[in-house]
């Protein structure tokens, strides 16, 4: 008739949990790379208003700071470059970009629409936190990547 065979069943066995233990890491490893994505685009995001905020600041009070301006710009292009790491290291079926990232075909001027869209939609003050200058001791927005009275970096 059928006859069990125990050691074939314990094999098959350990191979399933085998399997199950690698998808498991390949999910994990995944889903970490999409969170760190999406925390990379949240600083970005916060490091663009916080460029145009500071930008719009100075213009309306006919002031120039080109160094910090450039500090800022640095900011946002080293978040661009940490983005652009993560995407290179994700696999097509990972990355798939979001609804707000434009194609790479389209136009400049239509993402440029675009974000300041997102600009206004969002609150500039994300969490209402706030932190103290370590070097002239403002009051400046908890996510802040410089300090808007003295320029110092955070």
């Amino acid at each position: 008739m059928f006859e069990l065979d125990i050691e074939m069943l314990k094999e098959q066995g350990l191979q399933l949990v085998d399997s199950a233990k690698k998808t498991a890491q390949d999910l994990a490893g995944k889903g970490k790379n999409q969170l760190d994505l999406m925390n990379q685009q949240a600083r970005l995001s916060r490091a663009q208003r916080q460029l145009g905020a500071l930008v719009y600041s100075l213009h309306k009070a006919g002031e120039e700071n080109q160094p910090l301006v450039e500090k800022y710009i640095e900011a946002v292009a080293e978040v661009e470059k940490a983005i652009e790491e993560i995407k290179a290291n994700m696999s097509p079926e990972e990355y798939m970009p979001s609804e707000d990232e434009a194609p790479e075909e389209a136009p400049q001027e239509e993402a440029a629409a675009e974000e300041e869209e997102e600009i206004e939609e969002e609150p500039v003050h994300l969490r209402g936190e706030t932190k103290i200058c370590p070097v002239c001791k403002s009051e400046v927005d908890g996510d802040a990547l410089f300090c808007n009275h003295c320029g110092a970096q955070l």
